[in-house]
């Protein structure tokens, strides 16, 4: 049997997998698959042996999750209310339009803004409101994505990939400038850090990919140099 750290963990790579797996190709769709039974199967990997094959997976469907992720948000913009209201009841329905009179929207009820124009009541119902509306607007924008919009999705697709791209080329060089650096093992090791932070960003283990902070990499680090300069350090000239 895995250890509590090892089950939170493929826990969360079974969170990923159920989240895409409706918009994977197949051959990925059972990659993954084999993959996630691997680690459950395997009770002699280690913690970090699981992250790693998250990562590696994750990394091949972040494109695809973050495609998902931009249509869900452009649907819900343009029916997410509609099956809101379809899951509503009529007080809901009726304290909702009241909510909107007031400035409110439908994105604003994922957020702590109604806490005080609802009732405690009427909070909870909303909660499985937005659960039940979250999931037909899912099942609404899988068919769209398998269908009429499976060109679009396509094309969103490629584009996540191509960012993806970008960002591997900037970890791939923080993660060079790590492994040539020896005079200072604690910067090499912020480095592999700072690294493994945004990697764990592709499977759920971390805070989303941020492609800004990837960018900057560089320039932190490179801050990091002279500041170690500064204290008296002589630091290798590999940023130049």
């Amino acid at each position: 049997m895995h250890q509590d750290s090892a089950r939170h963990t493929i826990a969360i790579f079974e969170r990923l997998y159920n989240y895409v797996e409706s918009v994977l190709p197949i051959e990925l769709n059972q990659d993954v698959v084999s993959a996630l039974e691997q680690v459950k199967n395997n009770y002699e990997l280690s913690v970090e042996e699981i992250e790693d094959t998250m990562i590696t997976f994750g990394r091949y469907v972040w494109p695809y999750r973050k495609a998902f992720e931009e249509f869900l948000a452009i649907y819900e913009g343009r029916v997410g209310e509609q099956f809101m209201l379809s899951h509503s009841s009529v007080q809901i329905k009726k304290r909702y339009q009241d909510f909107k009179l007031h400035g409110g929207s439908l994105r604003d009820l994922h957020s702590g803004r109604p806490a005080n124009f609802f009732t405690s009541e009427e909070r909870v119902k909303l909660c499985e409101v937005l659960v039940n509306m979250n999931q037909s607007l899912r099942k609404h924008v899988v068919q769209l994505i398998k269908s009429t919009e499976s060109k679009k999705f396509k094309v969103s697709v490629a584009e996540f990939a191509q960012i993806l791209l970008e960002i591997e080329q900037e970890l791939g060089f923080i993660r060079c400038i790590a492994d040539s650096e020896q005079e200072h093992p604690q910067l090499a090791s912020e480095m592999r850090a700072q690294v493994r932070g945004f990697e764990h960003g592709f499977c759920l283990l971390g805070p989303e990919v941020d492609f800004i902070a990837v960018c900057n990499m560089r320039g932190h680090f490179e801050g990091r140099k002279k500041e170690m300069k500064v204290r008296g350090y002589v630091f290798s000239d590999l940023f130049q």
